[in-house]
């Protein structure tokens, strides 16, 4: 019988669209940030990122602006690509307009409580804790994203949804880069106690919870003074992400 490929395989170029090859490079890129493989300052070098992932400089240039777009890198005349720096400000209001709308999404979620299934936002949260407590740091930054993520898609609303998904991906770099790492429970456990208030139909404890749980992270963040000071190696760092042609 013929064995299947191992999921660690070189993703074979023949096999992928345009889309998905973007995809793979634009997320390892930031699996890297949140693994703090790449600290904010960092070039990426056109000339080792093409050969490590196996591509040319166009598609290459394509993620870039995508990227830019995001906000994970910026693009400076005569230097390059660079992972993004974020001030304090920007980080302030950031989550200013996440408090908005999150706030305002589970005082409607505990007012519709009785018709909702919290059973998938419940294993979620689940997930969450077993993976910072294993020190999982990146694969943590993505479900606590999750979780945020679809109480809003339990409202129902598509309009705040995509804001907050922009503004979702913002705060995962902003974590990934600048908060200290801890390998402790209290996420997990907000979370929990945000998804009871809601359970019990508690309006007001809802929404001071979600608020005092975004205003705790919107303070843990430390700006560091770290930027790269030597080249990376980046051909070693994305060396399993190539994409191989046949």
């Amino acid at each position: 019988m013929e064995k299947s490929m191992p999921s660690n395989a070189p993703k074979k170029a023949v096999e992928m669209s345009n889309d998905e090859i973007d995809d793979h490079i634009y997320n390892a890129i930031v699996d890297a940030i949140l693994n703090r493989q790449l600290v904010p300052g960092a070039r990426l070098v056109e000339a080792p990122l093409c050969e490590a992932f196996g591509v040319t400089r166009g598609v290459l240039r394509r993620v870039f602006v995508k990227l830019a777009h995001d906000k994970v890198i910026e693009i400076q005349p005569n230097r390059g690509a660079l992972i993004a720096k974020h001030s304090a400000h920007e980080t302030k209001e950031v989550f200013e307009a996440r408090s908005m709308l999150e706030i305002a999404t589970v005082k409607k979620l505990a007012q519709k409580s009785h018709s909702l299934d919290f059973s998938e936002l419940r294993s979620l949260v689940d997930q969450e804790s077993h993976e910072r407590l294993a020190g999982n740091w990146a694969e943590w930054i993505k479900l606590s994203g999750q979780f945020h993520l679809k109480l809003i898609e339990a409202n129902q609303n598509t309009i705040m949804t995509s804001y907050l998904q922009t503004l979702i991906a913002r705060t995962s770099l902003l974590i990934g880069l600048y908060e200290i790492p801890k390998h402790n429970n209290c996420s997990a456990d907000e979370h929990r106690a945000i998804l009871d208030a809601i359970e019990q139909g508690d309006e007001k404890r809802a929404t001071q919870l979600m608020e005092e749980h975004l205003e705790h992270y919107a303070t843990t963040f430390v700006e560091q003074d770290s930027t790269a000071t030597a080249e990376q190696n980046l051909l070693n760092l994305f060396k399993n992400k190539k994409i191989e042609t046949i």
